[in-house]
């Protein structure tokens, strides 16, 4: 296997990498839109919740029903609380994914560089190879038209 085949076997795999990279990135953005869905849903719930209560035209509110109600906010809040400890750490992990692809598409772009150097010499030594043949031919084709 000449090295200008083995340049070009790497700079695929490289390829391939960075493609499941850009492949993971993808997944990674799709959870974070995900779980911050999930938190919005967690909100509007909440203050829906909130509103309803509110509106629910009761002058005089009981006071087992105010407790349930707080106690239910309060648990709706620790609920999005920890949903947005969670988005937060899954948007960590997307940036980290983001980076692992940036470093695998640098890896790719510079061996496409380098096999493209080795591509031209390659061009470069072909094209001297055939200028040789071509010169050959000619000093034989000159050569046998002298008289001897």
């Amino acid at each position: 296997m000449t090295r200008l085949k083995r340049l070009e076997t790497v700079h695929t795999v490289l390829g391939d990498r960075a493609d499941q990279a850009a492949r993971a990135l993808a997944r990674s953005r799709e959870r974070v839109e995900e779980e911050t869905r999930r938190l919005e849903q967690l909100r509007r719930f909440r203050d829906d919740y909130r509103r309803e209560f509110a509106g629910s035209g009761q002058d005089v509110i009981d006071a087992f029903r105010l407790r349930d109600f707080n106690a239910f906010v309060a648990r709706l809040d620790e609920a999005i609380a920890r949903q947005q400890q969670h988005v937060d750490s899954v948007r960590r992990e997307a940036e980290q994914v983001r980076e692992h692809w940036q470093a695998q598409r640098r890896r790719a772009d510079g061996m496409e560089k380098v096999v493209e150097g080795h591509r031209e010499v390659h061009r470069r030594h072909e094209a001297d190879v055939e200028q040789s043949r071509s010169d050959e031919i000619a000093m034989r084709r000159f050569r046998d038209r002298e008289p001897q």
